[in-house]
């Protein structure tokens, strides 16, 4: 796993064999509000199953409940990207967003991007 920062938002890459995920999420705190999401164009020639939008909001606001149940935070998310030819399933962003703030919690660090992939 990989942890990058792009200005305000922080991200993980995740890429297993022919299966590849980005999650990039604006992190604030306080009560979680309307959340954006942002579907990244398509990078490289893959192609697969689409991804279903609604599924992977739910994905990621699951992982940020669960950082905040396992962590003692109140982490909200903002808004969030993911590339629109990444791969099923879903769930794998709700495991990227926990993975996202409990790195951040850890003081752990994340690598200086300079765009949005």
């Amino acid at each position: 796993m990989h942890f990058v920062r792009l200005g305000d938002f922080l991200a993980a890459s995740m890429i297993t064999g022919p299966k590849h995920n980005l999650l990039q999420i604006r992190v604030s705190a306080g009560v979680q509000g309307d959340l954006t999401c942002e579907c990244l164009p398509p990078q490289g020639e893959c192609r697969h199953e689409p991804l279903v939008e609604a599924d992977v909001i739910a994905s990621v606001l699951e992982g940020l409940a669960e950082a905040n149940s396992r962590l003692g935070t109140a982490h909200t998310i903002t808004h969030m990207r993911y590339v629109q030819n990444d791969t099923k399933p879903e769930i794998v962003y709700g495991y990227l967003a926990l993975k996202i703030l409990e790195h951040l919690h850890s003081g752990g660090v994340f690598a200086e991007g300079k765009n949005a992939l």
